[in-house]
């Protein structure tokens, strides 16, 4: 790929994320919620329209790209080939209606399967987190430093609690620094790649969850994969992990100890 064409391109995505800041308070002002699967599956006006924008932005400046993204079916969309975008325009939908805080837009670039653009912006507070492939990663436009190494025992985790045996729960507890979870995996992630937490780990989580995590991990030598350790197809998901390089292993293997972490 060109790479000015890249370069380019990354400006004009950031220039597009930065005119939510507008769109969001009118959005929020005016917000519905409606549920999908059940009454915890959030979606609101705000993760609708977001995404129509941002269909609409591509339509007219880079109509040969492809959106894959939450709230739209993908079945037409052959997303390791050419240009494709993957999309969470809201990742914490529920934080953002009981809160108004903690939630993020997620947005990442693959070409044939290669992430090359990646955007995770934490709207409540206006910070703007961006990889771009071989240039490295950044926060607000500054260069962000790959974590110092951290062993587990100093190391605070992030996961959702309920989804993990009772057994692998007190085992995570007792070998960890801490535990926390936020309810946004982009967010959660953000600590991960920022060295504030050690790992994050979700089991069930969606392919525009977690798109943009890979090329922050490849930028800053971080670990992900599944909880099993293996590679991560980026168009199915599944079980992952994001981790400093220090304590992934040991993260797995109390995981994957005693038949595994699942509620059985």
């Amino acid at each position: 790929m060109n790479s000015q064409y890249l370069v380019d391109l990354d400006q004009h995505i950031r220039e597009w994320l930065h005119t939510l800041d507008e769109t969001i308070p009118q959005l929020i002002a005016q917000m519905h919620t409606s549920t999908k699967k059940d009454r915890f599956d959030l979606v609101t006006n705000v993760d609708q329209t977001i995404q129509e924008q941002f269909e609409t932005f591509l339509a007219q400046h880079y109509p040969e790209h492809q959106l894959f993204a939450e709230e739209k079916s993908n079945d037409n969309v052959d997303a390791r080939h050419g240009h494709t975008w993957m999309m969470d325009p809201i990742d914490g939908t529920m934080n953002l209606v009981k809160q108004q805080e903690d939630y993020c837009v997620i947005l990442a670039y693959f070409v044939d399967g290669e992430p090359m653009l990646s955007y995770i912006y934490d709207y409540p507070h206006r910070h703007l987190y961006h990889a771009m492939k071989g240039q490295g990663a950044f926060k607000d436009g500054k260069t962000l430093k790959s974590p110092e190494v951290l062993p587990l025992q100093d190391a605070i985790l992030s996961f959702g609690a309920q989804f993990v045996d009772n057994e692998t729960l007190r085992d995570l507890f007792e070998a960890s620094f801490s535990h926390r979870i936020i309810g946004s995996c982009g967010l959660d992630s953000i600590r991960v790649i920022t060295g504030q937490f050690g790992a994050h780990f979700n089991t069930n989580p969606k392919p525009w969850d977690i798109a943009a995590q890979f090329l922050f991990a490849q930028e800053l030598g971080l670990k992900m994969t599944s909880l099993t350790g293996d590679i991560l197809d980026f168009t199915k998901a599944g079980p992952f992990i994001i981790s400093n390089p220090g304590c992934h292993e040991a993260v797995l293997e109390v995981l994957q100890r005693n038949g595994g972490y699942e509620k059985r």
